[in-house]
């Protein structure tokens, strides 16, 4: 079983081994004929395009959703290309925000 998707009309169909290798769409009013070996072929190269987008944790090197995240596998905390401990992650955060809020209460005296 294949699944195809027409070009022509968008609709999908079914492809079975009843079926021949070539054929017309089975819409009515389309007449787009399909192969099955270029629809194989089409497949095969839509998951092998899939598979070469998969993220890997620098720290542990398991796979990842997303470019930034907390790995589910070993806790750092993923920037990029690039991994830290969570608490090197909260305490640069802290320390940013302590400045942010020195800086703010230095403007807001100046009045």
């Amino acid at each position: 079983m294949q699944k195809i998707q027409c070009p022509k009309c968008s609709k999908s169909f079914v492809w079975t081994d009843s079926m021949p290798l070539q054929g017309k769409c089975p819409t009515e009013d389309c007449n787009w004929q399909y192969d099955v070996h270029a629809e194989i072929k089409k497949g095969v190269e839509r998951r092998a395009d899939a598979t070469e987008n998969v993220l890997f944790c620098p720290n542990c090197q398991k796979t990842i959703t997303s470019k930034l995240t907390i790995c589910p596998h070993c806790g750092y905390v993923v920037v990029g290309s690039r991994s830290y401990p969570k608490k090197n992650v909260f305490i640069f955060v802290a320390v940013v925000l302590i400045i942010v809020s020195l800086i703010a209460r230095y403007f807001f005296y100046l009045k």
